[in-house]
């Protein structure tokens, strides 16, 4: 764990997949939980003028309107997009498209689990996620507006 510069390209796979997929769940419960306050919750519909929702609602609005959050969606928007990508190169590995032709296993040589086909695979979710931070930036924070 302290010398990560050792580590393969296919543990840093599964360790990226793993980790994103954790995250990822966690603010999609946590989402779930945050859009039921913002709308009001169930007590919402007990109040006929709906004071209570736009009240709530504008106070929610102006928490939630922070650079905090911004950066938050921005590192979700890449979670998601490498955990997407890289899932469809782990269900092309388990369906066996990906892995190319068995061969004999040598005593001395490392192991062969990606393919040439994997590898880039697995470079198209980087970029795909690197791609989904520079669109979230510039969809919330505008950074390449000219």
């Amino acid at each position: 764990m302290l010398f990560p510069s050792r580590y393969s390209l296919e543990r840093w796979s599964y360790t990226l997949q793993r980790i994103t997929g954790v995250v990822v769940t966690l603010y999609f419960v946590l989402h779930v939980i945050e859009t039921g306050n913002f709308v009001g919750g169930p007590s919402v519909w007990y109040v006929p003028p709906y004071d209570y929702a736009r009240a709530y609602y504008e106070e929610i609005r102006e928490f939630l309107h922070n650079p905090v959050f911004d950066v938050g969606l921005v590192i979700i928007g890449w979670m998601v997009a490498f955990h997407a990508v890289n899932g469809l190169r782990l269900t092309l590995a388990h369906f066996g498209i990906t892995l190319g032709r068995p061969s004999r296993v040598e005593p001395e040589a490392p192991p062969r689990s990606f393919s040439p086909f994997q590898r880039a695979i697995f470079w198209i979710s980087i970029a795909l996620a690197v791609f989904a931070v520079v669109y979230s930036l510039n969809a919330l924070m505008g950074v390449l507006a000219a």
